[in-house]
């Protein structure tokens, strides 16, 4: 510490300038340790002292080479003081001694505000931890209790926590329970890994009931990290368990509810996909069937008039060849005839042509027998086609219901494709023939349109032991993949809107599934179809 010099002139100045200094720094200062160092500090510098220091109150002395003077409670002690003016020193000890019992009043004013603001957080908090909804606790090393909440003695089955005090869990719960907490809490303990939010079954001694709780339990450390036990938070979820499983019933209740609409919705789609079956198969039987009668009809109606056409002619080709032979009878005796009776006869036979007439009749004959016989053919296919099979059953030769069908399709099938047929002569198959050749008009047909511009149709039969097939072939623009699974879907078609219904395959597979059938499809697109129908022979 620099020691003070005084001129001759006036030796107090460079003194009362320190001092007024000094005061300045112990008025500035509000703590009471502070003050006691700072009034030190300044009477050293007063004095020109060695060092200077704090001891207990007493009044100024000196002693050997020691200097001393009251400041309030305390003293202060200077070594070795060079220069000691007894009014200075009198001047910091009053300042001082001031300055050090406002700031001990000060800080006994915040000590005791301190003190209460800590009451009332203590009070506050035992208030929050005896009234929140979780169970509070604490254990030390051998689980005993340090501390419970209200909840937590509730549950022990005690009035008060202080009751809880020093006590374990196999004092309030069953052994099994107890010693579950015992070897939980050592675990945390032992392991030092605090167990968080984990459900465990508790019983109520209170109620004696068993509810679910989570539980969380978390090290108690000293001050200097040791273990000294754990601390214990947990709530009851019990009606929320409740609730869960309720909810979990109420959960399986709609599952098995809604599996049953959606197996009832299933149902009723197979339903209304075999009603649609039925109503298209309807609408096209009975379209068949007006086709049929009125087929039917133009057969009997062209059978009359063809029956007595055939007749006539008949006895027109007879007829006309006897009047043949009597020309020639005629012709015969024409030599005999004079010049002038003869003339007439050969203009006119050359006037009508008879050697024509004579070459051309038996021809024209042969054609219009032909001709008839065709005519014969065609009613005979349309019966074929339109006979009334109803619902019963018959013998039916299917290469002739073939070729019937393609008779009566031909219109449709001439213009775009040449027909090549391999029959193997397959035998007579029971059946509903009306019901068949349905199936073979409505595949012929669909291979016809398949095609662009002009193409083939094979139709080729064959037969097993057990068997009798048909397949129907084009070369025409095929079916896509994508389409493949669904052509036999009522309504379902790849024709432009106006070009098909939709119906024609559906009609087709409900007719070989009611003959215990198969119906098969190999599509290329771009190269073609195969449609295979398989009829058994039983």
């Amino acid at each position: 510490m620099p020691k003070l010099n005084f001129s001759e002139r006036n030796p107090k100045e460079p003194a009362l300038a320190a001092l007024a200094q000094g005061l300045r720094r112990i008025a500035a200062n509000a703590s009471v340790e502070t003050l006691r160092q700072e009034t030190v500090a300044v009477a050293v510098s007063l004095c020109g002292a060695g060092r200077g220091y704090w001891v207990a109150a007493g009044e100024t002395a000196c002693i050997g080479d020691t200097t001393s003077f009251a400041v309030g409670d305390g003293m202060v002690v200077l070594e070795h003081a060079q220069a000691v003016d007894a009014a200075l020193l009198d001047i910091l000890a009053g300042s001082a001694s001031i300055a050090l019992a406002n700031a001990a009043l000060r800080e006994q004013i915040r000590h005791d505000q301190s003190a209460a603001g800590l009451a009332f957080e203590r009070t506050l908090l035992r208030t929050l931890v005896d009234n929140i909804p979780f169970r509070i606790y604490a254990k030390d090393r051998e689980s005993r209790f340090l501390f419970g909440n209200n909840r937590m003695a509730r549950l022990a089955g005690v009035e008060t926590p202080p009751q809880l005090i020093g006590k374990t869990d196999y004092d309030f719960f069953p052994a099994e329970l107890a010693a579950k907490y015992f070897a939980d809490e050592k675990q945390v303990m032992d392991s030092g890994q605090s167990l968080f939010d984990y459900e465990e079954l508790v019983e109520d001694q209170d109620t004696g009931e068993l509810g679910w709780t989570v539980t969380t339990k978390v090290l108690l450390r000293g001050e200097d990290g040791a273990v000294n036990g754990i601390v214990g938070i947990g709530y009851d979820v019990t009606q929320r368990k409740l609730m869960e499983e309720r909810l979990r019933e109420r959960t399986q209740a709609l599952e098995v509810a809604n599996a049953r609409l959606e197996a009832e919705k299933a149902q009723q789609q197979i339903l209304i996909r075999k009603l649609s079956d039925m109503q298209g198969q309807l609408l096209q039987s009975e379209k068949m069937a007006s086709i049929g009668l009125l087929a039917a009809g133009v057969a009997h109606e062209i059978n009359n008039p063809l029956a007595f056409i055939s007749s006539n002619f008949g006895a027109l080709e007879r007829d006309a060849k006897d009047i043949l032979k009597l020309i020639s009878a005629f012709e015969g005796v024409e030599g005999l005839l004079p010049g002038d009776a003869r003339a007439p006869v050969t203009y006119m036979k050359q006037d009508i042509g008879l050697d024509d007439i004579r070459q051309d009749l038996d021809a024209l004959f042969v054609e219009s027998r032909e001709g008839l016989q065709r005519v014969k053919h065609i009613v005979q296919n349309l019966k074929d086609f339109s006979r009334p099979g109803g619902t019963e059953k018959e013998m039916a030769d299917l290469e002739q219901g073939l070729d019937s069908t393609l008779n009566v399709a031909w219109n449709e099938i001439k213009y775009k494709a040449d027909v090549v047929r391999e029959y193997a002569g397959v035998p007579a198959l029971y059946c509903l023939p009306s019901q068949i050749n349905q199936v073979f008009l409505n595949l012929l047909i669909n291979a016809a349109h398949a095609i662009e511009g002009k193409g083939t149709i094979i139709v080729r039969t064959g037969y097993d032991d057990k068997i009798v097939w048909v397949e129907i072939e084009d070369n025409g623009s095929g079916i896509a993949p994508a389409h493949l699974d669904h052509i036999f879907e009522p309504f379902f078609t790849t024709k432009p809107v106006g070009k098909g219904t939709g119906l024609g395959l559906s009609i087709v597979y409900g007719i070989v599934q009611g003959h215990q059938g198969t119906i098969d499809v190999k599509s290329e697109v771009g190269k073609g179809t195969v449609f295979r129908v398989a009829l058994p022979r039983t």
